[in-house]
This record gives C-alpha cells, structure tokens and sequence, in this order.
C-alpha cells in the first residue's frame, strides 16, 4: 500500500507530465499550422488570401471613416449657416421693431399733442362762453 505522500507525489507527477503533454501537442498543432501556412503553397495562398482580406477590410473601414468625416463636416456646414441665417434674421427683425416702436411713439406724440391743442381749445371756448354769461 502507498502512503499519503507517496499518493501525493504521484499525483504532483501526473499533472506535470499532463501538463508537458498538453504543452507538447499545443506545440506540435501550432507547428503543423505554420508549416502548413508559410511551407506549403497552399498555405501560402490561404495566408496570401487572408492577408488581402485583412487589406481589403481595413481599406473599407478607412473609406466608411473618411464618408462619415465628410457628412459629419457637411451637417457642421450646414448647421453654421442656418446659426448666421438665424442672427441675421434675429437683427433685421429687431430693427423693424425698433423702426416700428419709433414710429409708434412719434405717433403717439403727435396724438398727444393734437388732443392737447383740442384740449386748449375747448378751454378757451368754455372761457369765453363764462365771460360772456
């Protein structure tokens, strides 16, 4: 019968020779890949097509970027136009308003003052009508 420690020991063994294992075939799986990819022809025409594809992606990525970065200054183009259309708009309309208001008040005066003339005239007429009587 095997003691505690030898059962210990044993076990210690059997998972650094599970590990070296797994390391070994990882090993060999990732040198028939490379052989496979960079020492056959096949390989070379599977990693030269998979090379182009990265190409060809990254070349579509760059070009969607470089659309997205066109629209997106076109709508800021936009977007500041409209902002200065608004401001000039904004101080036409705030002129009228005040040439309107100019107005107004002149118009005012002017009423003001006839209903003062009208005024003074009825007050000498109501004067004159009290000397007489």
């Amino acid at each position: 019968m095997k003691t505690k420690e030898e059962k210990a020991i044993e076990k210690k063994n059997c998972r650094k020779t599970s590990k070296f294992v797994a390391f070994a075939i990882s090993g060999l799986a990732i040198g028939a890949a490379a052989y496979y990819l960079f020492g056959t022809k096949e390989g070379r025409k599977t990693l030269n097509k998979a090379a182009s594809s990265v190409n060809d992606f990254s070349k579509s990525l760059k070009e969607q970027a470089e659309e997205g970065l066109h629209r997106a200054n076109q709508l800021a183009e936009k977007a500041k136009e409209e902002y200065h259309k608004a401001i000039h708009l904004a101080r036409e309309t705030g002129a009228e308003v005040l040439e309107k208001a100019k107005k107004y008040k002149d118009d005012a005066k002017n009423v003001a003052k006839e209903g003062l003339k009208q005024a003074e005239d009825l007050s000498k007429k109501a004067r004159s009508g009290i000397d007489k009587a």
